[in-house]
């Protein structure tokens, strides 16, 4: 069981997505296509009733608390996800690289 379930344990889990893993340069130069194969880590972005998540290769990145889910927002062309946080302060997360 991967950490991040002890964190979100005993709240309602309202969105989640889950994707492979990219593989780095230097891995797929040593193990070529073979690499894709025994990559085993996942990526997840996970908004729970009282926070957002964003693990990377199985590593919490972001853990943030917010306040209302109705008002968070985002933007498909610029990557951002938009809330307030639990001061009632507009915060922005970008989701991209």
């Amino acid at each position: 069981m991967n950490s991040f379930y002890k964190i979100i344990k005993g709240e309602e889990t309202l969105f989640k997505i889950k994707k492979k893993s990219e593989i780095g340069f230097w891995q797929y130069q040593i193990l070529g296509l073979f690499s894709y194969f025994v990559n085993k880590s996942s990526d997840y972005l996970i908004i729970t009733d009282r926070r957002i998540l964003i693990v990377i290769k199985d590593e919490i990145v972001n853990n943030i608390e917010y306040k209302d889910f109705p008002k968070i927002k985002y933007n498909s062309i610029s990557g951002i996800l938009s809330f307030q946080n639990t001061l009632n302060k507009t915060k922005n997360l970008s989701l991209k690289n």
